[in-house]
């Protein structure tokens, strides 16, 4: 896909960002989701991840599930 003058390997991005530290893909994650969160609604950006979603295999889905995991503490 063509931005201004440059082309971007979105497959080459993503392979870059899957080799840096956590605080890097944090920092793209936060970039990410705030642009997402400037769309106006939260039915839109759902529907985008929705679309997304279902490009994806189960693997590849599994493989993002600690993206939602959502620790709690213990109550014992």
């Amino acid at each position: 896909m063509k931005y201004g003058g440059c082309e971007i390997d979105w497959g080459y991005l993503g392979a870059l960002l899957a080799n840096q530290g956590d605080v890097e893909q944090a920092i793209f994650l936060k970039a990410f989701i705030k642009e997402c969160q400037s769309w106006g609604t939260r039915w839109q950006v759902e529907q985008q991840l929705a679309y997304v979603n279902h490009k994806l295999s189960k693997e590849e889905r599994d493989v993002l599930s600690m993206l939602s995991y959502d620790e709690k503490e213990d109550t014992k």
